[in-house]
């Protein structure tokens, strides 16, 4: 199934001293500091990771006059119980773009000009007695390959991170009755940037510089040079590797890039025959390893396979009937759409009717698709529910409601006839709210020590009265707002300006969604309560425990003796056992 294509004759190695046949991302890591906190910091750490952070402060620019925050030493900050040492870590793209510098007359926060981001995890420094991130931002910190180090032995940094922490307000997904929130640990939702590129490398098993040429042609063929690509997308060093860098149209999508770029067919003569052959193949063996395959080669052969294709849209057999669609859905076929469409309504393999969701959300627009997918907002699968109000938000369509609170999350409103609340970890923060839900009556509720209380109005309104005390400001709100969870969410989070002056409590991502649960655990909010997965810890552990490559001789350090371990120590993370959410 693989003759003829570029995976048959090479290895992947990325960033890491290693090879494999898969593509995996990279874990980095770093010291950093949370400011911010209200008295639930610590100045506790070890000495080495103490004289560690006054020198990274001091490049920084603190105590020094001239910059930074001159009026303020390093000790200072650390030993203030406002303030916390923590460890970031993250899981990082191979092949990711940098940061690229900015160019005349464009500002340096420019959207152009951005590397790869991606979702941080942080946590207290495990000596330290930090009771609480909650409410803390991450100042600028550099993220490095390899076992967390203190002084200049570490490797050079990969990327940086920085941001306001989310604390997940559910430490264990079904512990609804219990205050199990973890709040030493929390992540930065997008708050990583990768700082230069990390090309990939294709390893031939022979070398050849006659065949290290055809690749490199074959790839530039397939993804030549894109506008602001910093050179070609194949470029070979010698006979045995060829250096990739990853097109800007492929920057949020590199797995998918990286397996269509290795099913590649090296001669272009006669497609449509490569295609027969592929077809022919699945047919006489219709395998899942060869569905996979056979998807990827009619991909990477592109629009030209679509005529041998097509034929297998209903065929009876799953195996090819389902590689066929999900090789038409990636190369954007109309016909394939209410066969996707069907494929998504179907009674089968939760798996397959996911995929076909996933595949629609990103074909061009067709209205057939927005009216196939809304009946499954109302389907009996959550995960089902969930992934069709995701894609008919990328899709933009006119059934969903969608607010954006600034710098914080967007609110989606999803017609739906089951009620349910469903917030991410991952991402841009997204809280969604399917159905028609209000907070429901009568109602006394004490949040928080007493700083959050709601009750319903004294008036004859159906109005709730909430009042909140903001400790870090000094000051207490009291407003009316009406029970519609939309509305009640966004006075929430919203932030009263002279631009914007409607009411709102200015309470973060992580306050917003406490305050929701906290109604919906005393069942003033008669609906489900869903919080995604979170994927990121789990591909930290997973990476972290994966050792199972060989390493060739010419990859071996330069330096002699035994090379230390690549991660982190790291405490007892908390149990995440919900379901994931493709």
């Amino acid at each position: 199934m693989l003759r003829g294509t570029i995976k048959q004759h090479v290895a992947l190695m990325g960033y890491a001293d290693t090879y494999s046949e898969q593509y995996n991302p990279i874990v980095a890591a770093g010291y950093g500091l949370v400011v911010g906190l209200n008295g639930t910091g610590s100045s506790e750490m070890p000495p080495q990771v103490r004289a560690h952070m006054v020198a990274d402060l001091a490049k920084r620019g603190l105590g020094e006059s001239t910059r930074g925050w001159g009026h303020i030493k390093p000790d200072q900050l650390l030993n203030s119980n406002e303030t916390a040492v923590v460890i970031v870590e993250a899981a990082i793209p191979q092949a990711a773009s940098g940061r690229k510098r900015s160019r005349a007359n464009m500002r340096e926060d420019h959207p152009s000009l951005q590397g790869t981001v991606f979702d941080v995890h942080v946590y207290a420094e495990p000596s330290s007695s930090t009771t609480s991130l909650e409410g803390g931002i991450l100042l600028s910190t550099l993220l490095r390959q390899g076992e967390l180090k203190t002084g200049s032995s570490h490797a050079r940094e990969v990327a940086t991170a920085s941001g306001p922490i989310f604390i997940n307000p559910f430490a264990k997904p079904n512990a609804i009755h219990s205050d199990s929130v973890h709040r030493t640990s929390g992540r930065i939702l997008e708050g990583g940037e990768v700082l230069s590129n990390m090309p990939m490398r294709l390893v031939l098993f022979e070398p050849s510089h006659s065949r290290a040429t055809l690749i490199q042609t074959a790839v530039n063929r397939v993804f030549p040079e894109e506008p602001g690509q910093d050179g070609p997308t194949a470029h070979g060093l010698n006979s045995e590797m060829i250096e990739i860098r990853v097109p800007p149209s492929w920057k949020d999508d590199v797995p998918t890039f990286m397996e269509l770029l290795t099913h590649i067919t090296m001669r272009s003569q006669n497609p449509e025959g490569v295609a027969m052959s592929v077809k022919r193949l699945l047919i006489a063996d219709p395998s899942p390893r060869n569905a996979d395959a056979a998807m990827w080669r009619w991909r990477a052969i592109g629009s030209r396979s679509l005529s041998v294709i097509r034929p297998l849209y209903e065929h009876p057999d799953s195996l090819p009937r389902i590689a066929a669609l999900q090789a038409g859905g990636g190369l954007d076929d109309p016909i394939a759409v209410p066969y996707l469409l069907e494929e998504a309504a179907s009674r089968g393999a939760l798996g397959i009717r996911l995929d076909a969701i996933e595949l629609l959300e990103t074909m061009p627009r067709d209205y057939r698709i927005e009216k196939g997918l809304r009946p499954l907002l109302n389907d009996e699968d959550v995960e089902i529910r969930l992934r069709t109000a995701e894609a008919l938000v990328i899709r933009d369509d006119t059934s969903i409601k969608k607010y954006s609170i600034p710098d914080k999350f967007d609110l989606i409103h999803v017609p739906s006839d089951h009620k349910m609340i469903y917030v991410t970890q991952t991402g841009y923060p997204q809280i969604i709210l399917a159905g028609d839900i209000e907070v429901s009556s009568p109602l006394t509720l004490q949040a928080w020590d007493n700083n959050l209380i709601i009750k319903n109005s004294e008036d004859e309104t159906n109005d709730l009265l909430v009042r909140y005390q903001d400790i870090e400001k000094d000051i207490t709100m009291i407003e009316h707002i009406a029970p519609e969870l939309p509305i009640f969410t966004m006075f929430l989070a919203h932030e009263s300006t002279p631009e914007a002056p409607a009411p709102g409590l200015n309470l973060t991502y992580s306050k917003t969604i406490g305050a929701l649960h906290a109604l919906w655990r005393q069942e003033y909010i008669e609906a489900d309560f869903k919080v995604e997965q979170d994927r990121l810890l789990a591909a930290i552990q997973r990476l972290t425990s994966e050792t199972s490559f060989v390493r060739r001789p010419d990859f071996e350090p330069e330096t002699e003796g035994e090379e230390p371990p690549r991660f982190i120590d790291q405490p007892k993370k908390p149990e995440n056992q919900e379901i994931p959410i493709s």
